[in-house]
């Protein structure tokens, strides 16, 4: 039995962890996230622009928040659950959305 060289060994490895994975477009927020219905509990939100994002951890909002900086490119998957933070460069809240 013939040993493969240690490149293709890793070439292999490689290209099996990339089956099965998703693939996500990648771009500026506005064109990646359309606007969404709110299910993500947005209404019961207070008004929050202009405020720290910090002010966010008073809501149990776990694994449904991501946080968008100025310039960062995001993916397309929709979670219609989540709140998206659009911040600016100082850490505080421009917009939020769901999605």
């Amino acid at each position: 039995m013939r040993l493969l060289p240690p490149a293709a060994l890793l070439a292999m490895l490689f290209l099996a962890g990339c089956i099965g994975q998703a693939s996500y477009r990648m771009g500026p927020v506005a064109e990646m996230i359309p606007p969404q219905p709110d299910r993500c509990g947005l209404a019961q939100m207070p008004a929050m622009g202009g405020k720290p994002m910090a002010a966010l951890a008073d809501f149990p909002l776990g694994d449904r928040l991501r946080v968008l900086w100025p310039g960062q490119e995001v993916t397309d998957d929709i979670r219609p659950d989540r709140l998206n933070a659009e911040v600016d460069v100082q850490g505080r809240i421009r917009r939020l959305f769901c999605g």
